[in-house]
């Protein structure tokens, strides 16, 4: 009994989540038409493909080689974040912060400017968020909204390519202001194990593929989960399945809401315009997590630019806004205790900020 307490303890998200789901199918339905399989296939095929590179050690590897060219705490920070920034668009958010900043802060734990260190820590976990919005396997909210709307690759690239452009050059501002003080960081010989990341930048390169309708999404799953099976299948071990479940969770939950009429109603009036989709998608996000958010919020209205836009940017402000945030977080509490107060305190000034900044743009920009 204590092992399932502490199983729907660990993740409030998918315990909501499971529990919603459950009242929505004893008061409405299941059925199974309602989940989205590609989403949900697609997701675990990255899993997968992104945890194989990571144990073979090539995201460690390109971090640490990366990381020893930095000669002073500002050109450290900014080395880490731009890794953060460009390698989130392909490797989720997610495994961009699990990857860098246990390693960031191994780096500068005994450096004394613990303010700024702490600085780089929330631009390190901003840049994953923003930089994984750019393309559609970047997060889970715009897997599924590509999908959803059916959105042409140009499209979603048009309307992602203004806010990842606004974060990089906001950040990069930002950056800027911290002291370029010396550093001195000592250099490691890491490796990784050449033939598995081949082997994982090939699956990946056939998940990526079957998003893009260039094949089935459904055979580049299989393909995947069948070579790691043969190959390595204590992978199957590191799949996230609660996230996995938290989105079927959410699909029946939807599914159901979508055939109450009155329900209907009542949402659709605040998802009339477009900058209106907009701001109550940042505004949910920022209570509920910005991927449940989207899966909530796209049956309602038509403006899908706004509602791509407005989960992602909404993943600034709480640390709920995204799990992305709640991971970086989890990792300052393990890494740094006494330090987690001063290191939120810097999260909700550095996220609200750049909120209100990118989110005031966007905002006029989708009202031309």
């Amino acid at each position: 009994m204590s092992k399932i307490i502490t199983f729907f303890r660990n993740d409030l998200l998918f315990t909501i989540s499971f529990f919603l789901a459950l009242i929505a199918s004893l008061f409405g339905r299941f059925d199974s038409r309602f989940i989205d399989f590609q989403v949900v296939l697609t997701l675990f095929g990255l899993m997968l493909t992104i945890n194989g590179l990571e144990k073979a050690g090539l995201l460690n590897f390109i971090g640490q080689r990366l990381l020893s060219t930095s000669h002073s705490l500002r050109a450290l920070i900014r080395t880490i974040v731009l890794l953060s920034f460009f390698s989130s668009m392909f490797l989720t958010n997610d495994v961009a912060i699990l990857t860098l900043l246990p390693l960031y802060l191994m780096i500068t734990k005994a450096l004394k400017e613990r303010k700024s260190i702490l600085l780089g820590a929330v631009y390190l976990i901003v840049a994953a968020n923003l930089g994984s919005s750019l393309f559609p396997f970047g997060n889970p909210q715009n897997l599924f909204l590509f999908t959803f709307y059916d959105l042409p690759l140009i499209t979603f690239l048009q309307t992602t390519g203004l806010a990842a452009l606004l974060s990089l050059l906001l950040l990069l501002g930002s950056i800027q202001l911290l002291p370029a003080s010396p550093l001195t960081i000592d250099k490691t010989t890491q490796s990784f194990e050449k033939k598995y990341a081949v082997l994982y930048l090939g699956l990946m390169a056939l998940m990526i593929a079957g998003i893009f309708h260039v094949i089935p999404f459904i055979f580049a799953t299989m393909i995947v989960a069948v070579v790691i099976f043969l190959v390595q299948k204590d992978l199957f071990r590191t799949v996230d399945y609660r996230l996995l479940l938290t989105f079927v969770c959410f699909f029946v939950i939807v599914g159901n809401i979508s055939e109450q009429e009155k329900l209907i109603a009542m949402i659709q009036p605040f998802f009339k315009k477009e900058q209106q989709a907009f701001l109550g998608s940042i505004a949910l996000s920022q209570v509920i997590s910005n991927v449940p958010a989207a899966i909530l919020i796209a049956p309602f209205t038509s403006f899908k630019k706004a509602v791509l836009l407005g989960v992602n940017v909404g993943g600034l402000g709480t640390l709920i806004a995204s799990l992305a945030n709640l991971i970086g977080f989890k990792l300052i509490k393990q890494a740094l205790p006494q330090e987690q107060k001063l290191f939120q305190q810097k999260f909700y000034l550095v996220n609200f900020f750049y909120l209100f900044v990118i989110g005031s743009i966007l905002y006029f920009y989708l009202g031309i």
